[in-house]
């Protein structure tokens, strides 16, 4: 088997020097015939046009970054294509996701003994594929950032302000109204909905404990509790699990909203709106480890 890596220049903290000094033991360790690419690509179109060539060239592309750049690829490349996943993003849920080991040199030894397995994604309004989406508080949270880092301020600050203006500021609750394979209930006053095939969020955060990825099925939490309720919960998911919200689990699932709420995507900002609909895609991708 024939190993590609596609590395994001722009996923984590570390320098591209750096990346590429690590990526080079990756390599040492996947064989002497496999190819390391992205690290020299100047922006997101350069990044996956050489995903894209790189895929046509090995047996499994060996996705390095964050859980955005692993969103990036499944909706870029041919979905025939056989992926693993190399995290050396901030978060990384699907590291999590997935059990793999810290150490990246473990994670290549992992992927070099690995076998194919078949995993499902949610498909979201017919158009965007993903492991986990939600509407509300996290794609408020992402425009504020983006609304930030336009007006100069970056990184964890950014992050830290967005966030405080969600939870503190004036996102407004609004009643979502939720079908899930037939089945409807409201939701008064939500905060957000999640829609998802993992139970993390990044550094290890257990929000949806039930989620499973390879069973056919989607996986939604919607919560509508106090401010305070949500961060205790939040913080007991870092060493435990989440226990608040309304859990449900279907094949497909419409969500409408009474006022416009941003949606996002595998920890991309999708779109705003008020009505979202997603369904389960089974076994349809391909992963290696």
């Amino acid at each position: 088997m024939r190993f590609g890596i596609i590395a994001n220049p722009k996923s984590g903290p570390t320098s591209v020097t750096r990346k590429a000094q690590t990526l080079q033991r990756v390599g040492d360790i996947l064989g002497s015939d496999s190819i390391i690419a992205g690290l020299d690509t100047a922006n997101r179109n350069e990044f996956i046009q050489a995903a894209r060539e790189l895929a046509g060239k090995v047996g499994v592309l060996v996705v390095a970054g964050g859980d955005g750049t692993f969103s990036d690829i499944i909706n870029s490349v041919d979905p025939d294509t056989v992926l693993s996943y190399l995290p050396y993003g901030s978060g990384c849920a699907l590291r999590y996701a997935m059990g793999l080991p810290p150490q990246l040199t473990r994670v290549a030894k992992q992927i070099k003994e690995g076998r194919l397995r078949g995993l499902d994604l949610i498909l979201c309004d017919e158009s965007v594929k993903a492991f986990m989406a939600s509407v509300g508080l996290e794609g408020d949270i992402l425009h504020r950032r983006e609304a930030l880092e336009d007006s100069g301020v970056h990184g964890p600050q950014a992050y830290a302000m967005a966030t405080f203006g969600s939870f503190f500021a004036d996102l407004e609750r609004t009643q979502m109204t939720i079908d899930v394979d037939g089945h409807t209930f409201t939701v008064p006053d939500a905060v957000t909905t999640i829609i998802t095939k993992i139970p993390y969020y990044g550094y290890k955060m257990k929000v949806v404990p039930n989620a499973v990825f390879d069973d056919g099925r989607l996986h939604l939490l919607a919560v509508n509790s106090g401010w305070g309720e949500i961060v205790q919960n939040l913080a007991n998911a870092f060493i435990d699990e989440n226990k608040m919200g309304t859990y449900r689990t279907g094949r497909q699932i419409h969500l409408t909203t009474s006022q416009e709420r941003h949606a996002q995507t595998d920890g991309n900002l999708y779109r705003k709106g008020t009505s979202f609909r997603f369904r389960v895609l089974p076994q349809v991708l391909k992963m290696w480890y």
